[in-house]
C-alpha cells in the first residue's frame, strides 16, 4: 500500500524500468500458461462420487417381516426411491407405507388402504386411487429424477398425474407400515438412493491434474525467481541477518503482545460463530467434505474452505475444544504482529518519527482490533494474516526495487479469497499499487506485459487446490444456488445494512464497534486532508495517505459479502491497524490550517468514539456472566435498564460526547501551557485530534481487558468461560461437560400419595384420557387435553411423603404445556399427620419460554429453601378462569439431587447446536453423512434468552435445516440442569433435551458404491420452492 510513494523521495531505490524482472522469457510464459490451463481443468475433471443405498428391511438382519423405523434423510428427498408392496399388505388395510407422518400432502409418500380400496399420495399429489387387486400381486413404486412410475406385476398403471415427470421423490423421515411385523407385510420392501452428492474424492484424472498443477506452479515460481533481481531483498529475507535485526528492533511492546495474547485465550469474549466453523471442520470427517453442518442441507462450503481445513488439521492434533481451537488464531495473531512490526521497521527508516514510539503505537492499534475479534474461530484471523503478507510484500517490492514480489502478494491474496468472500479485501494493497505501476507496465514491451498478466494469473491459481480439490465445479454452482436461495443474502449495493447491523441496539458490543468506527473516522479524516499539500508534507504523511486509501478500498470490498454480519468487518484489521498506528504517530489531519483541521478532526473522532461507547456491554453467548454495567440477567429488560448496559463510570456515560470533547480540550490546554512553561523542552505535545485518538483507542483496549478479566473474578466461584478454560488447561477437561450438573432422581423416591388427587372442570388423569405426548417414567399424569376441553380447571395432587435421608435437594415436576397455559403450577410443602397434613408454604413454577408442546419440562423447586421442614409435598394447579385454547399436563413429582452430566452423556449420540459445540468437545457429536441425518438421543442448545434467530437453526424449515425431519415423531424431555452459580445473577446457560422417538432407529441396511461423476454434473437442484415448500429467502433487487 505504501508503494505509491514516489521512489525518488522515500525509497533508497528508484523505479527504473530496467530494474523490472525479465518476465518475457519464453519458458516463464509457457509454464505460466500451462499452470493456468491445469488450474482451469481441475474443477472440470471427473470425481469419484459416493452412492449410498438404504435397503429396508435390513438384508443383514434376521429373516422376518419389515419393522417400522426412523430414517431422516438430508437432503430430505432421495435421488431415487423404489418400493415393492404385496397386495396382501393392501388387503390388511391402514397406512401400508409411509415416509412422513401427518398430512399426506406434506411432501412424503403415503400408500393407504381400507382393505378394499387403496390411495397413493406422493410429494403432496394423490396420483392413484382404486380397488385393491385380488390374488398374489405386487405393486412397484419408483420415483427418481425421471419422475414417478407405478406398475402392477410389471404392467404400468395409469396415474392421475399423466407421465408424472414432475413428481419429485418423497420426503423421508421414516419408513413405517401399519402391517408392522405381521405376515401380511411379507415381501414389503423399499430401496432408497440417498442424495450424498458432495461426498466425492478426486478421480485419477483429477488427482493427476492437481499434482501437475502444483508442479507447474512450483516450476513457474522457480523460473520467476531466477528471472527476478533479488540482490536488494536478500538482506531482508536472509535468516543470517535475523538475530541482529531482532536485537536492534526488539521492544517491551513485543513481550506485552505475547503476554496479553496468551492470556486472552482464556478470557476472550465468544461470538455466535465460535462453534460453527469448528463444527464444520469436525463434521467433515464423517461427511467426507466441508459442509455447512447446520442448515442449507449441509451443502458444501467450497470454494471458501481454507480456514476450515486449517481447523480440521488443528483439531486432529489436539481436539475441538475451545482453548485448543483458540490457539490456532493465536498463532495467526502473533504472526500478524511479527509481520506488522517488520512493515513498520521498513517504513520508519525513511521517516522522521521516533522509532521508540513505533512499537507502542502499533501495540495500541493492533490490540484495538485484535482483542475483540482476533480469537474468533472464523476465517477472519487467517484472512488478516494473509492481508498483512500482501501489504508487507508490496512494501518490500517497492522499497527494495523488487516488483517480482508482487507474485507472492497475489498468491497470498488468492489464498485469502479461498477463506471467505470477504477475503477479497486482501487485494486492496495491490489495487492501490496499480496507479504507480501502470506507467512502467505501459512502457514495457507487449510481450513483457503479456507475461506479467499471465504470471500473476497463474500465481492466483494457488487457491485452486484448496477450493476444488474436494469439490467439482457442478458442486460449487449448486451449493452457491442453495446458499442464495435459503439464506437472507443481501446484494453488495445494500451495504448500508452492514452498518445498520453494526449500530443496531444490542447487536454489537461497544468494544467491537470501536475499531470499526474509529478506523472509518480516521479514514475519512485522512481523505479530507489528502487534497492539501504544504511544507509539512513529509514521508510519513504520504504513507498515511496510502494506508487510508487501502483501508477505504477495504471497506468497499467488504460489501462483496452476501451477508451483512458485523463479524465480516475484522478482515479490514490489516490495513486498519496500520492506519491507526500511523495516525497515532503523526495525527490523522495535516499539521497546518490548525483551527479548521483540528476542529473537524476532533468532531469526527468525538462522534465515532461516542457512538462506539453507545454499544452495550453485552457479550453473548456465554461470556456475559459477571459482566459490569446494568442488570445482565433481566429476562424482560425495559429501555431504561437496557440503557444502563452501556459503559459508564458512576453517572458519567462514556457515550457522552462531552467526555471526549473534554479530552481534546485538555490536550490543547496541556500543549499551550507546557509550551509557555518549558519552550525549550522536547515534551510530547500531541494535537487535540491525535490526543483524542490515542485516549479513545487506549480506553477501548484497557476497558475491554478490564471487563473480561474482572468479570470472571466478580462471578467466582460461579462458572464462566474463563474459569472453565482455566480448568480445561489444568485438567485437560471437557468444557461444559465438566461444569454442567443435572437433577437426577434419588435412589429413594417419594412415597405413595397418602391423600387422593382432586381435579375440576377439564382436568382428568391418564386413566380417563391418554397422556398427550407420553414418555417413559412419568407415572401418574393429570391434563386437560380432551376432545371437549376448554382449557380450564384445577388439580390438587395427593400429598407425597418425603422420606428422610434421601439427599434430595429439589422436588421436580414434569410439565407439558401449550399456549402458554393460563394455569399456575405450584408445589406445596406440608408436615403433620398423614391423614391431614398442614400446609407450610407454596413455591410457584415458571414455564420455560422456549419449550413447545412436544417438550416435557422438568421444573425444579428447591427443598433446601422450602419453608419449615416438610415431610410431604404435592402439586397444585390453579386456574385463572380464562377460557382458552392452551393445554397443560402435569406428572407426579419426584425427588432429585444434582449429578455431573458427563455419565449421562457418555456413549450417547448427541446433537449440540452451532453456538455450543465447541464447549462440548468430549461428546459423541452426530454429523450428517451418507445423505442421512443420524438420530441423536440427546440435544444440547444454548439459551441465555436468545431469540429464534439464534437457536434451533438445525431444525429451521426456511433455512433448510439439516435435522429438520429428524424432529418428526420425536418428543423431548428437558432436563433440569445448571452450572455453578456465581455472585451475580445470570441468564440460563443452556438446555439439555432427552429425545424420545415414536419409532426405533437403525432398522435398515446401508451400502455404498462409487461412480465417476463429471466435473460439471450438478444433479437435481434443491434451490426451488417445490423441493420442501420454501419460497426464495435470498436477496431481492
Amino acid at each position: 500500500m505504501t508503494t505509491l510513494v514516489r521512489a525518488d523521495e522515500t525509497s533508497p531505490r528508484g523505479d527504473d524500468p530496467a530494474e523490472a524482472p525479465r518476465l518475457g522469457a519464453k519458458a516463464v510464459l509457457v509454464w505460466a500458461m500451462l499452470t493456468i490451463l491445469l488450474g482451469i481443468a481441475v474443477p472440470l475433471a471427473p470425481v469419484t462420487a459416493q452412492d449410498t443405498t438404504v435397503t429396508w428391511p435390513d438384508p443383514a438382519a434376521a429373516a422376518g417381516t419389515p419393522l417400522s423405523t426412523q430414517l431422516a434423510l438430508n437432503p430430505p428427498r432421495p435421488l431415487g426411491f423404489a418400493a415393492t408392496v404385496p397386495c396382501s399388505a393392501l388387503r390388511a388395510g391402514g397406512d401400508v407405507l409411509r415416509t412422513l407422518p401427518g398430512d399426506p400432502r406434506g411432501g412424503g409418500l403415503v400408500l393407504s388402504s381400507t382393505g378394499a380400496a387403496a390411495t397413493l399420495t406422493v410429494s403432496g399429489r394423490t396420483v392413484a386411487t382404486g380397488p385393491v387387486p385380488a390374488g398374489d400381486c405386487r405393486l412397484a413404486i419408483t420415483a427418481d429424477e425421471a419422475g414417478l412410475r407405478v406398475t402392477q406385476d410389471g404392467a404400468p398403471l395409469p396415474l392421475a398425474c399423466g407421465d408424472c415427470a414432475d413428481v419429485l421423490p418423497p420426503i423421508m423421515a421414516q419408513l413405517s407400515t401399519s402391517t408392522d411385523g405381521t405376515p401380511a407385510s411379507a415381501g414389503l420392501g423399499v430401496t432408497v438412493r440417498t442424495d450424498d452428492r458432495y461426498a466425492s474424492t478426486p478421480g485419477p484424472l483429477k488427482t493427476t491434474l492437481l499434482v501437475a498443477h502444483l508442479i507447474a506452479l512450483a516450476v513457474l515460481l522457480v523460473l520467476v525467481y531466477r528471472q527476478g533481481r533479488w540482490r536488494g531483498v536478500r538482506g531482508v529475507v536472509s535468516p543470517r541477518t535475523w538475530p541482529a535485526r531482532l536485537r536492534r528492533h526488539l521492544s517491551w511492546a513485543d513481550g506485552l503482545v505475547v503476554a496479553v495474547s496468551a492470556g486472552w485465550v482464556l478470557v476472550a469474549p465468544m461470538n455466535f460463530d465460535d462453534s460453527w466453523y469448528p463444527l464444520m471442520a469436525r463434521d467433515a470427517g464423517e461427511a467426507g467434505y466441508i459442509g455447512n453442518a447446520v442448515y442449507m442441507f449441509n451443502v458444501t462450503e467450497n470454494p471458501f474452505v481454507a480456514s476450515q481445513y486449517a481447523m480440521q488439521a488443528w483439531g486432529a492434533i489436539g481436539g475441538f475444544g475451545l482453548v485448543w481451537q483458540r490457539c490456532l488464531p493465536l498463532l495467526f495473531g502473533l504472526l500478524t504482529w511479527t509481520l506488522l512490526r517488520a512493515f513498520f521497521v521498513l517504513i520508519s527508516r525513511r521517516t522522521a518519527v521516533r522509532r521508540a514510539w513505533v512499537p507502542w503505537a502499533l501495540l495500541i492499534a493492533h490490540l484495538l482490533w485484535w482483542l475483540p475479534f482476533g480469537l474468533t474461530l472464523r476465517p477472519e484471523p487467517l484472512i488478516v494474516l494473509l492481508s498483512v503478507v500482501v501489504i508487507l510484500l508490496v512494501e518490500v517490492a517497492r522499497d527494495r526495487g523488487t516488483p517480482i514480489l508482487h507474485v507472492g502478494a497475489v498468491m497470498a491474496a488468492a489464498l485469502a479469497l479461498a477463506c471467505s468472500p470477504t477475503g477479497l479485501v486482501a487485494v486492496a494493497p495491490l489495487l492501490v499499487e496499480i496507479p504507480r505501476a501502470w506507467p512502467h507496465m505501459m512502457a514495457a514491451p507487449r510481450r513483457a506485459q503479456l507475461a506479467l498478466v499471465v504470471v500473476l494469473a497463474a500465481a492466483s491459481s494457488i487457491a485452486i487446490p484448496l477450493a476444488f480439490a474436494d469439490a467439482s465445479l457442478g458442486d460449487v454452482i449448486e451449493a452457491s444456488a442453495v446458499h442464495a436461495y435459503y439464506y437472507d443474502t443481501v446484494p453488495w449495493y445494500d451495504e448500508l445494512v452492514h452498518y445498520q447491523t453494526l449500530l443496531g441496539p444490542g447487536r454489537t458490543p461497544w468494544a467491537q464497534r470501536a475499531p470499526i468506527l474509529i478506523t472509518l473516522a480516521v479514514t475519512l479524516l485522512v481523505a479530507a486532508g489528502s487534497g492539501r499539500s504544504g511544507p509539512e508534507d513529509d514521508a510519513l504523511r504520504r504513507v498515511l495517505l496510502h494506508a487510508a486509501a487501502t483501508t477505504a478500498l477495504a471497506f468497499v470490498l467488504v460489501a462483496a459479502s452476501p451477508t451483512k454480519w458485523v463479524l465480516h468487518f475484522p478482515v479490514i484489521a490489516a490495513s486498519g491497524t496500520v492506519l491507526i498506528a500511523l495516525a497515532l504517530l503523526r495525527g490523522p489531519m495535516p499539521r497546518y490550517d490548525r483551527s479548521l483541521a483540528t476542529v473537524g478532526g476532533v468532531a469526527v473522532l468525538v462522534i465515532a468514539t461516542s457512538v462506539s461507547y453507545a454499544g452495550w456491554n453485552l457479550w453473548r453467548p456465554y461470556t456475559d456472566r459477571g459482566q459490569f454495567f446494568g442488570d445482565h440477567a433481566d429476562p424482560y429488560p425495559t429501555p431504561l435498564s437496557q440503557n444502563l448496559l452501556a459503559p459508564h463510570l458512576g453517572p458519567v456515560f462514556l457515550r457522552n460526547p462531552l467526555v471526549w470533547i473534554g479530552v481534546a480540550l485538555l490536550a490543547a490546554a496541556w500543549a499551550a501551557w507546557s509550551l509557555r512553561r518549558w519552550p525549550d523542552r522536547d515534551l510530547p505535545r500531541p494535537k487535540p485530534d491525535r490526543a483524542l485518538l490515542a485516549v479513545a483507542c487506549g480506553s477501548v483496549v484497557v476497558g475491554l481487558i478490564a471487563v473480561m478479566v474482572l468479570a470472571p473474578v466478580r462471578q467466582y466461584p460461579g462458572w464462566t468461560v474463563a474459569l472453565g478454560n482455566a480448568k480445561d488447561v489444568v485438567r485437560q477437561g471437557c468444557g461444559l461437560g465438566d461444569n454442567v450438573s443435572v437433577l437426577m432422581p434419588t435412589p429413594t423416591p417419594l412415597g405413595a400419595p397418602v391423600t387422593p388427587a382432586v381435579t375440576t372442570e377439564d382436568f382428568v388423569d391418564d386413566t380417563a384420557a391418554p397422556t398427550p405426548q407420553p414418555v417413559p417414567g412419568l407415572g401418574r399424569v393429570w391434563h386437560d387435553t380432551t376432545d371437549d376441553s376448554s382449557g380450564r380447571g384445577t388439580v390438587v395432587t395427593g400429598w407425597y411423603p418425603v422420606p428422610a435421608g434421601t439427599g434430595a435437594t429439589d422436588v421436580v415436576v414434569p410439565m407439558l404445556e401449550s399456549g402458554p397455559p393460563d394455569e399456575q403450577v405450584s408445589v406445596e410443602f406440608g408436615d403433620g399427620p398423614a391423614a391431614n397434613p398442614r400446609v407450610l408454604g407454596r413455591t410457584s413454577i415458571d414455564y420455560l419460554p422456549q419449550a413447545d408442546d412436544r417438550t416435557w419440562q422438568q421444573r425444579p423447586v428447591s427443598l433446601i429453601d422450602s419453608p419449615g421442614d416438610p415431610t410431604f409435598v404435592r402439586v397444585v394447579v390453579d386456574s385463572t378462569g380464562t377460557r382458552g385454547t392452551d393445554r397443560l399436563a402435569v406428572a407426579q413429582p419426584f425427588l432429585a439431587r444434582p449429578e455431573p452430566i458427563g455419565p449421562l452423556l457418555e456413549g450417547q449420540p448427541v446433537l449440540v447446536d452451532q453456538m455450543s459445540a465447541v464447549m462440548w468437545p468430549c461428546v459423541d457429536q452426530v454429523a450428517s453423512h451418507d445423505g442421512i441425518a443420524p438420530p441423536s438421543t440427546v440435544r444440547i442448545h444454548a439459551d441465555e434468552d436468545l431469540t429464534s434467530a439464534y437457536y434451533g437453526l438445525q431444525d429451521n424449515k426456511f433455512r433448510g435445516g439439516v435435522w429438520r425431519f429428524d424432529t418428526v415423531g420425536a418428543t423431548y424431555v428437558r432436563l433440569a440442569t445448571s452450572v455453578a452459580p456465581g455472585r451475580e445473577p445470570a441468564k440460563p446457560w443452556g438446555r439439555v433435551d432427552m429425545v424420545v422417538r415414536d419409532l426405533p432407529t437403525g432398522r435398515y441396511g446401508l451400502t455404498t458404491t462409487e461412480r465417476t461423476k463429471s466435473g460439471w454434473e450438478r444433479g437435481p437442484t434443491l434451490a426451488r420452492e417445490e423441493y420442501v415448500g420454501v419460497q426464495y429467502q435470498g436477496a431481492v433487487g
